[in-house]
């Protein structure tokens, strides 16, 4: 799920700021943006989201106003004078024309920020450090809880029509025997053949048929399915245990789209298989 959080605090006399994103992902993914003195910021804020979230691809940035606000920062200008005096002196030492120019002046004005001073242990950061994080990490979580809980009403409603689909299924297919029989006898004797529907061999071939498209054990393990996926939706960490449900979805209405002898029941089945593939791309959004 999507959602984004933010927080500014200040860190030896210096304002800092937090911003926390999240985008959809089947698992976890989190890629954290520090200062290089920090190298182990990364798996400290990993594990500082893994309790709260398991599923999304999570950006983290820590940056520094006065450390990354170049443009208020004091141009060095010896510094930049005395890299040039050296590039001129090494160009006339290798009789290499030395013509400086605004971009070389702009690359070397970099050079003001080699008077930063470097941060401390992270070590002694770390309190300061959590209770941002989880200020920024709380409102990342409020904004996909509010997407979750459209996500859900969404898919309910997504249930409820599958529920009806199964419903017409079963209606379509209730006397397809029956019909069979009906319409197999009919052309028998259109084309001048009478058999006897009471002989033993005709009775067998259309049980065959009505066990063949007899759709009862998929259409009541569909009804299951749609319990426990409606159940829970309301649960905590159900994304993967959703993800199986809905491939048994689509098991079982292949099943019976395989055994279907009704346009109705056919029709139905086609416009459950698309009401699957939605639910499927919303469930991996959710924890």
């Amino acid at each position: 799920m999507t959602g984004f959080g933010r927080t500014e605090f200040q860190l030896f006399d210096k304002n800092f700021v937090i911003e926390m994103a999240s985008v959809n992902q089947k698992s976890l993914q989190v890629s954290v943006y520090g200062p290089d003195e920090w190298p182990t910021l990364e798996s400290m804020f990993t594990n500082w989201i893994k309790p709260s979230i398991h599923r999304g691809k999570i950006t983290v940035r820590l940056t520094g106003y006065e450390a990354d606000s170049r443009s208020n920062a004091p141009w060095n200008e010896a510094k930049i004078q005395s890299a040039l005096d050296e590039l001129k002196h090494m160009a006339a030492k290798l009789h290499v024309r030395f013509e400086p120019d605004a971009r070389l002046l702009l690359s070397l004005a970099e050079l003001r920020h080699a008077d930063r001073p470097k941060l401390p242990h992270i070590d002694s950061c770390e309190d300061v450090l959590h209770r941002a994080f989880h200020t920024a990490l709380h409102q990342l979580i409020k904004v996909r809880q509010t997407e979750g809980r459209a996500l859900v009403l969404d898919l309910q409603q997504r249930l409820s029509r599958l529920a009806e689909l199964v419903v017409a299924m079963e209606a379509s297919e209730k006397g397809a025997p029956a019909r069979h029989r009906q319409l197999l006898q009919k052309r028998l004797n259109d084309s001048g053949i009478n058999l006897d529907f009471n002989d033993e061999r005709i009775l067998r071939e259309l049980a065959l048929f009505a066990d063949r498209c007899d759709i009862t054990e998929e259409t009541v393990r569909l009804k299951s399915h749609l319990a426990q996926f409606s159940d829970d939706l309301t649960s905590d960490k159900v994304g993967r245990k959703l993800d199986f449900l809905v491939q048994e979805l689509l098991r079982e209405v292949n099943t019976v789209g395989s055994k279907a002898s009704e346009i109705a029941t056919t029709k139905a089945v086609l416009e459950a298989k698309t009401e699957i593939e939605r639910i499927r791309e919303q469930v991996q959004n959710l924890e």
